[in-house]
């Protein structure tokens, strides 16, 4: 019994340092700057449920609550796809404040991305990435990097084109028993603040 209680009180410990972080890197993104795209929007009411779908549908051992968590905290940063009235695609991305020397780095985390079956091989995923890099650039943030499976070579694929190099592999950060590739690229402008 004391030895799950000292578990929980470490988890505890964990998830409020990642609480605290993601709160900080949440007022990084104010003042965020960006760029028009016409088919581009926020993550909004009108399209959350649509956004959800997705979500559900291409991902494992979903946390809707947390997805939703990330939607809000880091909004200026979750790229809906629309075109015809119709949600195509999503990128959702975070950023996590990095100490160094010279001052607080940001870096950003695509936390998930995906493009409705029906519509890959459009170009949409590529939009998506791009959007988001750019205004990553236009932030100065150091560096986005994200996780996919190493079977996913679609999406290996999509990340190389937009610059993406392979980090390092990992186990069960896409899902229990899971290899994942950490990928990461970094976009011209990343200042300290």
């Amino acid at each position: 019994m004391t030895e799950h209680l000292i578990e929980k009180v470490r988890e505890g410990k964990r998830l409020s340092f990642k609480a605290s972080r993601l709160a900080f890197g949440s007022l990084l993104s104010k003042k965020w700057n960006t760029f028009e795209d016409a088919n581009i929007i926020r993550v909004n009411s009108d399209v959350l449920d649509e956004v959800l779908r997705l979500y559900n549908e291409n991902f494992i051992g979903i946390n809707e609550k947390m997805f939703i968590r990330y939607c809000r905290f880091f909004n200026e940063m979750c790229y809906v796809f629309q075109e015809d009235g119709k949600v195509k695609g999503y990128s959702i991305f975070f950023l996590k404040p990095v100490l160094s020397f010279t001052g607080i780095k940001k870096t950003a985390v695509l936390y998930s991305f995906t493009v409705d079956g029906k519509y890959r091989g459009h170009g949409i995923g590529r939009r998506l990435l791009q959007k988001g890099i750019r205004e990553m650039e236009l932030n100065s943030v150091g560096c986005i990097s994200l996780f996919v499976a190493v079977d996913n070579l679609p999406a290996i694929r999509l990340y190389r084109k937009m610059g993406f190099n392979v980090i390092r592999k990992v186990d069960d950060v896409c899902g229990v028993g899971l290899e994942c590739y950490e990928m990461s690229l970094r976009p011209r402008s990343g200042n300290s603040i």
